[in-house]
């Protein structure tokens, strides 16, 4: 992941020593003023938790999907906002969440924050995500056809999830044992170019590594796609994204691990002026 990070440097150097003045968003075929997506974002999930106790004795890293039976697939809406101010500054948002739950019986002995749960109990457990980032690109160079920028900003990322032993009817019985929010920075590049016939390639590439009071950690990112910029205003989108965020964390709320890999395709329309 160094690598990748220092490949962003090198090309962000690069077009930043050739850039030029750059055309107005209104000249360019890539960039709008303003730009809404909204699609159904089809993800493939891996997600590996470890909850410490308070006590000192470290826990189980558990693989929800592996251990615990959750579904490795979710269709998730969701959602994205952005403006760009003068030529080259774009503030955008975006927000999606996930909610899963799952009853099974363990295969080995697990240690979950204060509690152990042995092998062959049948176990309720749920798992609930939001994902909330603010970003800022800088595009350093526009074109007609072409716009590359650097992107900065911080994802918060809200974890709620329990164990529990499972009731006898429908339901778990699991309570929140872990609820806590994740400050996870974001650093990238990315890229627009227009391929003709109104479609527009778009591309990100990016990783940082952080280090921020009780959180430790990587995020690693990649994504690209292909739009149709079918009318004026409206448009269509086709793509395929990567996240993969290691933390490592000694807060009050939440003293363990993290790993959490969400990728998959996204179908949105568009929506620009």
């Amino acid at each position: 992941m160094k690598r990748i990070a220092l490949v962003l440097v090198l090309l962000i150097a690069l077009f930043a020593a050739n850039s030029q003045a750059g055309v107005t968003v209104d000249q360019s075929k890539v960039l709008d003023r303003w730009t809404f997506r909204i699609g159904g974002f089809l993800t493939g999930l891996d997600t590996t938790i470890r909850l410490d106790s308070p006590t000192g004795g470290e826990g189980t890293s558990i693989n929800l999907e592996d251990d615990l039976g959750f579904d490795s697939s979710l269709s998730v809406p969701r959602f994205e906002l952005g403006v760009i101010l003068g030529k080259r500054h774009e503030i955008s948002g975006g927000y999606y969440k996930t909610d899963r739950d799952s009853t099974t019986t363990l295969q080995r002995d697990i240690e979950w924050g204060d509690e152990t749960f042995p092998i062959n109990i049948k176990i309720g457990a749920f798992y609930d995500t939001e994902f909330v980032n603010l970003a800022y690109t800088y595009w350093f160079y526009s074109s007609e056809s072409t716009s590359l920028g650097i992107t900065g900003g911080l994802v918060y990322s809200s974890l709620g999830a329990g164990v529990g032993i499972a009731l006898s009817g429908p339901g778990i019985s699991a309570e929140e044992d872990l609820s806590t929010g994740v400050p996870v920075p974001q650093l990238g590049f990315s890229v627009n170019h227009y391929l003709g016939r109104r479609f527009v390639l778009t591309g990100q590439l990016g990783y940082i590594a952080f280090n921020l009071d009780d959180w430790e950690g990587s995020v690693s990112s990649a994504k690209v796609g292909v739009e149709h910029r079918t009318w004026k205003n409206f448009g269509f989108g086709l793509g395929y994204g990567y996240t993969g965020y290691d933390v490592d964390t000694l807060a009050a709320d939440f003293l363990g691990k993290w790993e959490y890999t969400v990728s998959g395709f996204e179908i949105y329309l568009r929506a620009a002026w």
